[in-house]
């Protein structure tokens, strides 16, 4: 399941290679994308290195990266994980650098990445999971057609707090209806 080194008009859409891992990481380890992530451990080189290595060997994971064409700025990584091809599913998630929300990045590269792997890929359904506190997320996911499915009830604790971790999920029809 390989996606074309390609993009859309404002961004550069390629996999994850070595020369991006610095920034990725920063991306993962910033405050701001910690809160909206299952996982609240920030990684070291090191770790990044050995995830590096497992996920560009898997066979039902990919990252791809997101770059400003104008200056190569990363924007944000694109995640497809448990990719499932007898099933034609798959699960996807998007992190945007901090300085880049809210201006639209997130849209343009899931409604790449939702086109590729519906019409190209052949896949029939993806599904996402996320905080019930992002809700620039959830707005956005409904905005691309997504629906929610079913909810982990205070599954998530952060801020002090446990919150629900939202379940949605998107058909091939669904998307081509929309899109169509």
């Amino acid at each position: 399941m390989v996606l074309p080194d390609s993009g859309t008009e404002r961004l550069v859409i390629r996999l994850l290679e070595r020369r991006d891992l610095e920034q990725v990481r920063h991306l993962h380890n910033h405050d701001e994308t910690l809160l909206r992530l299952t996982d609240v451990w920030p990684v070291s080189e090191t770790q990044q290195e050995a995830w590096f290595e497992s996920v560009s060997s898997s066979r039902t994971a990919r990252r791809y990266v997101g770059r400003r064409r104008a200056d190569d700025a990363l924007v944000g990584v694109f995640r497809l994980d448990r990719l499932d091809p007898w099933n034609r599913n798959a699960y996807v998630g998007a992190d945007v650098v901090p300085a880049m929300r809210r201006q639209g990045y997130a849209e343009e590269m899931f409604a790449y990445f939702l086109g590729h792997l519906f019409d190209h890929c052949g896949l029939h359904r993806l599904a996402l999971v996320t905080l019930t506190s992002n809700t620039a997320a959830l707005a956005l996911y409904r905005k691309l057609g997504f629906v929610e499915e079913g909810r982990e009830r205070q599954a998530i604790f952060r801020d002090g707090g446990f919150q629900d971790l939202v379940l949605m999920g998107l058909l091939a029809e669904e998307w081509r209806g929309r899109a169509g």
